[in-house]
């Protein structure tokens, strides 16, 4: 009897293994937090006085097809002139570890286009200095980080009313170079951006990132 449970055994922890070892590492992926449908995405760059200047008050939370997701609405002005993007929190990773990342996006007005990036960060040696699209100030979560490798998704493609997967499976460094020094990468994030010559209707949801075993 106690044989014939062993195998049951080694599957069943064969299973929670494969489960943990593919847990979404992105908190709030489909934006549903009852409190704030928004906790913990980034759309808001106030350091970033060229692009994303006015983001964060055309990202809002809404509900589409029976899917809680974010909502980038973005007058023509703005998505022409500075572009409108929404970012994850910053996601601790291993470095030399291999990822997938997805996301869910439906373009219902998108006179433009759309990219998606998967984002490494590593401690920023000139903290301090003026902060810009490569490079954050420190926050209560993580030091001031600067970008030191990114991988693009494919571009999604699909008609107005269809919900598309955008993917792509990436290694990240073990270390990068910044400064002529050799950093390994600390968080990762993911970023959409959209641009447009029209106003924007484009909404996000269900962002997975997961480690591949």
């Amino acid at each position: 009897m106690k044989n014939n449970l062993l195998p049951i055994l080694f599957l069943s922890m064969s299973g929670m293994l494969h489960a943990f070892g593919n847990a979404n590492l992105v908190p709030n992926p489909d934006f549903s937090d009852p409190k704030d449908p928004l906790s913990t995405w980034r759309t808001y760059f106030p350091w970033e006085s060229q692009w994303y200047a006015n983001n964060g008050k055309y990202v809002l939370p809404a509900n589409e097809d029976g899917k809680t997701c974010a909502l980038l609405a973005f007058p023509a002005a703005i998505a022409a002139n500075q572009a409108g993007k929404i970012e994850s929190a910053f996601i601790k990773i291993e470095p030399g570890a291999k990822y997938r990342a997805e996301m869910d996006t439906k373009m219902v007005v998108l006179a433009g286009g759309m990219k998606i990036h998967a984002e490494a960060w590593t401690i920023d040696p000139d903290a301090g200095i003026q902060a810009d699209k490569w490079r954050v100030p420190a926050a209560p979560d993580h030091p001031a980080l600067v970008t030191c490798w990114r991988a693009q998704f494919p571009d999604p493609k699909g008609s107005p009313n269809d919900w598309v997967t955008a993917s792509r499976e990436f290694t990240v460094p073990k270390v990068t170079i910044v400064k002529g020094k050799e950093q390994a990468p600390v968080y990762l994030t993911l970023k959409a951006v959209v641009f447009s010559t029209k106003d924007t209707k484009v909404y996000i949801t269900n962002v997975r990132l997961t480690k591949i075993p």
